[in-house]
């Protein structure tokens, strides 16, 4: 018995810290967590394994190789002496050989620290889909967030809506409000019920999106915690922002390594021009199975041979193949320079995009403070002037019409700008 309940508090505890996993998440936290669960990053990282076996290898072709052969012939005869005679399973040969390259002209020094390159470049890949993920759950969060203030203002416009009319109501039942009126403050409930419905079917839409990207399971409760930059502040130099984001860029570290690996496939190529030296050795024997007083172990002496070689080998004709791969590895590094030139256009472009719009905003959402703290007092007021019959039903909408757009600018500016400056941050490393 108190096992059961020892258990039964146990998997409570359990449930409880599960659930607590997924409660108040901060942006950060999101990020953290997509991360950690993300397939996309799990798969770019497999590909680090392969690129650092691959340098691995490329190392070790500078070390000797070492191979055994066994053969056993099958029929042996000497046709043109003797056609007739033929001999079955005569003779087994057993060699070691290995070999080692002297000279390569630089070819297997250029592919390791091609590989090497290649490795580094892996593994910002690996950083660059984080940063790709990174921005993707940036943009959800803050999307929910700007959707859960938008519902909180339908809720706030559909429960004024409401409460107008029931006191419209009463004032129609004892005549002193037309079926007019009354159909138009009908016509606005109505209105803002649907506005509200929107607004929750596109904040659960979101939901789902960052619940699916955090790949928190079906059906778990989750909950955010509001952005850390509730408050608007100046957005940097320029010019202080785009070097920042260059020292941070994955991409241009992706392109520097690239053009470094590029030079390396060309001293690679160049070292068709050179000849190859080549140290080998190898040790063998013979069983000859025929041999009417076989002493096996004094054929294995008898037949033992060894040999080391120094061999030289050179291309004197490739039909111009050397020359086409020196021509291609130099394209590809040109290609490669455009490519990291383009990077760079690419990242002020973005830096300087960036940078207006989170000005732009920051401004829009100073101002839309003031404008929607406007709007609150003249629909407060309108509403009292409405209480006393000193303003009809129509003027009221249109006063919250007015009241209910300056809360939608303010908040697409407040988002706009929490999403860029996020963005911002994230672009030039102080995320």
């Amino acid at each position: 018995m108190h096992m059961r309940l020892f258990l039964t508090f146990l998997l409570l505890l359990v449930a409880q810290a599960f659930a607590q996993g997924y409660q108040n998440l901060t942006l950060k936290d999101c990020i953290e967590m997509a991360k950690k669960n993300s397939l996309s990053i799990a798969s770019a990282k497999l590909s680090e394994k392969t690129a650092q076996s691959s340098l691995e290898q490329a190392k070790n072709a500078r070390l000797p190789g070492l191979s055994g052969s066994m053969s056993q012939d099958v029929v042996h005869g000497v046709p043109f002496n003797d056609p007739s005679s033929f001999s079955y399973l005569t003779t087994l040969g057993m060699n070691l050989s290995s070999s080692m390259p002297i000279f390569t002209g630089g070819r297997i020094e250029h592919n390791i620290n091609q590989a090497q390159y290649r490795n580094e470049i892996t593994k910002l890949n690996s950083e660059a889909v984080e940063r790709t993920l990174s921005e993707q759950i940036i943009k959800t969060y803050m999307q929910v967030w700007s959707l859960m203030e938008s519902e909180n203002s339908a809720k706030a416009s559909l429960a004024l809506s409401k409460r107008l009319l029931a006191k419209d109501s009463i004032l129609f039942q004892s005549g002193s409000f037309t079926a007019t009126d009354l159909a138009l403050a009908f016509a606005q409930v109505a209105s803002d019920s649907l506005s509200l419905l929107q607004a929750q079917s596109n904040l659960t839409q979101n939901y789902t999106s960052l619940r699916q990207l955090l790949e928190i399971p079906y059906n778990s409760s989750f909950s955010l915690s509001p952005p850390d930059s509730a408050v608007f502040k100046e957005t940097g130099n320029y010019a202080n922002l785009l070097k920042k984001a260059e020292n941070s860029s994955i991409s241009k570290k992706m392109d520097s390594l690239s053009i470094l690996a590029a030079d390396e496939a060309i001293g690679v190529a160049k070292a068709g021009r050179y000849p190859n030296i080549n140290l080998s050795a190898g040790a063998g024997t013979n069983i000859d199975w025929t041999t009417q007083d076989p002493h096996y172990g004094a054929q294995l002496k008898n037949y033992f041979n060894y040999r080391a070689s120094l061999g030289l080998s050179i291309s004197i004709i490739d039909w111009g193949a050397t020359e086409h791969s020196i021509l291609s590895a130099q394209v590809a590094k040109e290609q490669q320079q455009i490519s990291a030139l383009n990077t760079q256009k690419q990242l002020e472009n973005t830096i300087e995009q960036l940078a207006l719009q989170v000005e732009t905003y920051r401004l829009q959402w100073e101002v839309s403070n003031i404008q929607m703290e406007a709007q609150k007092l003249a629909l407060d007021k309108s509403v009292q002037q409405h209480e006393l019959g000193m303003l009809d039903i129509s003027s009221l909408i249109q006063q919250q019409t007015i009241f209910n757009n300056s809360q939608i600018r303010h908040n697409q500016a407040k988002y706009s700008y929490l999403l860029g400056k996020s963005l911002l941050d994230l672009q030039i490393g102080n995320f």
